[in-house]
């Protein structure tokens, strides 16, 4: 029968799942979150250890000289061959550097070229520079003029497999567009805000949480409770098994922030769920009233109600003075004047998704090789989502005579379980406890243990010894919100070894068949008292853990183990019979 009481069975939350409003006790609290969100983020978007911010090598093309801006193509290298692209506005005349907005356009299909009444870019943006602001809007990727990956990168299972995904390839390209307005003569790089509207909010979140040097934010109809982007490239593996949008947003405090809600989308709650929350977090800081919302009645939008408001805001942050712009009309030349390639063709270096994740799979894993042990162990800790805490008990007990029988479970604090049985030998002080994982399930291996005064530990690892699946098995992008089966068996043992050292200084964990997978990469996680006897024939296999090949798979966790000083007894089983291959 299938453990009821574990959530990891019943719980089923993805993009549309309402989420309860974050909560802060104080400030030191939201300071220390604002810091785990930050690794998590990094983790799931595949950019820790961050990579290197090897050369831009921009290039720009003029587009033309209009009233009040100058606009130009811009193209810079992000990665190593992977190109960035978009437009730059700058104001005319400019007799000092000026402040700077970052433009991340959501999923209208025209992106920056779009001019309807639910985003008007190109009118934004050279109001923008009229007003003395100079704005840089890139495109995502696959779209426009970005089309060396396509939109989907990351929904492949290898790209998953090497955390490689178009929600950190847009990421790194955002905070390396940054780096090009810092480095701009026309720019003052104190003074940087960003915005965008729809997938472009999730942009405008995930950068500035990652980036000190945006100073003002504004995501336009995005952040909710109750969804948290629908788009392949706004969830990656890890990124919401604990958090979501609205936390992560109310840990930029304290720098400004504008949202805007419409009636007619996900942020309707807007006033009086996410605003009340954010105000609340940003109180901690004495900075309630930096956090400013605007609602009205309409669908989707960055519409020029909202955008009239955007403008108030940035002037008065990043230009110091309150003043209402009131929206001015532009005219545009031909629209595919603003593009590098009309279309047909792409930047050079990469030319497809295969291409690229080679690439990054191969410079990412060298990058995680030259890290210390405690670090690897850090990103093997997140990608297996291990409870560092031991796990409370709740049991039965049975006299059988020499030995007690208890049957319990196991719970951690956010709702995990595992039902156990473990044998304790009467009148015996019990120096060892074996934990027998896999096999058949009988008492041949546990009476002799009895019998030598050991206790024993066994346990069906999660979804094993039932017919039963997890309800989040068909969860809209899945391990976005959930840990993987095989990373939930390596939780399992995890909160068997903790368990077991509250009685016996000694542990002997047995792992056989299906079970020696999860063992093997729990064994880098395990109390020092454990000593894991492996059975290598079982080991055939890779296990579906996102991110688990940058540290080398099960051959990496058992390297890593050793450098931990981790005990370990491999044994190979074939036909009946046993042979020692190794001993460490």
């Amino acid at each position: 029968m299938p453990n009821l009481s574990d959530k990891r069975m019943t719980d089923a939350k993805d993009t549309h799942t309402v989420f309860p409003a974050p909560a802060f006790a104080n400030a030191a609290e939201l300071n220390a979150r604002r810091e785990e969100l930050r690794f998590n983020l990094m983790m799931a978007a595949g950019l820790y250890p961050q990579p290197p911010r090897t050369p831009l090598n921009p290039k720009f093309d003029l587009v033309g000289e209009f009233d009040g801006y100058t606009l130009k193509k811009v193209m810079f290298e992000s990665f190593p061959g992977l190109w960035s692209t978009g437009n730059l506005y700058i104001p005319r005349p400019l007799d000092k550097p000026a402040p700077a907005i970052l433009n991340f356009v959501g999923h209208w299909e025209l992106q920056r070229l779009n001019r309807d009444d639910t985003g008007d870019f190109p009118q934004q943006l050279a109001n923008f520079a009229r007003m003395g602001f100079v704005c840089l809007v890139t495109d995502m990727i696959g779209k426009v003029d970005s089309l060396q990956l396509s939109h989907e990168y990351g929904a492949q299972p290898q790209e998953e497999a090497w955390l490689s995904n178009g929600l950190g390839v847009q990421l790194w390209n955002n905070l390396r567009a940054v780096d090009l307005l810092c480095s701009l003569p026309e720019v003052d790089s104190s003074r940087i805000g960003v915005t965008g509207a729809s997938g472009g909010g999730s942009q405008t979140l995930f950068a500035s949480l990652m980036d000190d040097r945006i100073r003002a934010m504004a995501p336009i109809n995005m952040i909710s409770l109750s969804m948290q982007g629908g788009c392949r490239c706004e969830n990656a593996p890890g990124l919401r098994r604990h958090t979501n949008n609205l936390e992560m947003c109310a840990c930029l405090a304290p720098r400004p922030l504008f949202l805007a809600g419409s009636t007619g989308d996900w942020t309707r709650e807007l006033m009086t769920r996410e605003l009340p929350a954010l105000k609340a977090a940003y109180a901690h800081f004495g900075a309630a009233d930096d956090v400013y919302g605007f609602y009205q009645d309409a669908e989707h939008q960055y519409n020029a109600k909202t955008r009239h408001e955007v403008y108030k805001f940035f002037a008065k942050y990043l230009q110091e003075r309150d003043t209402i712009w009131e929206e001015q009309t532009i005219e545009t030349p031909d629209l595919q004047s603003f593009t590098w390639f009309d279309g047909k063709g792409h930047a050079p270096g990469f030319g497809s998704d295969s291409e690229f994740l080679a690439w990054h799979s191969a410079a990412h894993r060298a990058a995680v090789e030259k890290l210390p042990p405690d670090e690897k162990l850090r990103i093997l800790q997140w990608m297996t989502d291990v409870d560092p805490d031991i796990p409370f008990s709740l049991a039965r007990e049975e006299d059988r005579g020499t030995f007690t029988a208890e049957f319990g479970t196991l719970t951690a604090k956010d709702g995990r379980a595992i039902d156990y049985v473990k044998h304790t030998p009467k009148n015996a002080e019990c120096k060892e406890l074996f934990i027998f994982l896999g096999g058949d399930g009988g008492l041949e291996p546990v009476i002799p243990c009895l019998a030598d005064g050991c206790a024993v530990l066994r346990a069906n690892l999660f979804s094993t010894g039932t017919d039963e699946v997890p309800a989040n098995r068909k969860a809209m992008f899945r391990t976005c919100f959930h840990s993987t089966e095989d990373a939930c068996r390596v939780q399992d043992i995890v909160m068997l070894a903790r368990f077991a050292t509250q009685f016996a200084p000694d542990i002997e964990l047995c792992a056989f068949d299906a079970s020696a997978i999860p063992a093997a990469i729990a064994l880098p996680m395990l109390p020092d008292s454990v000593h894991l006897h492996l059975d290598a024939s079982s080991l055939a296999m890779e296990a579906e853990i996102p991110g688990l090949p940058l540290l080398g798979g099960i051959e990496g966790c058992l390297q890593l183990s050793q450098e931990l000083g981790k005990r370990l007894h491999v044994i190979q089983i074939e036909e009946g019979e046993t042979e020692e291959t190794e001993n460490v």
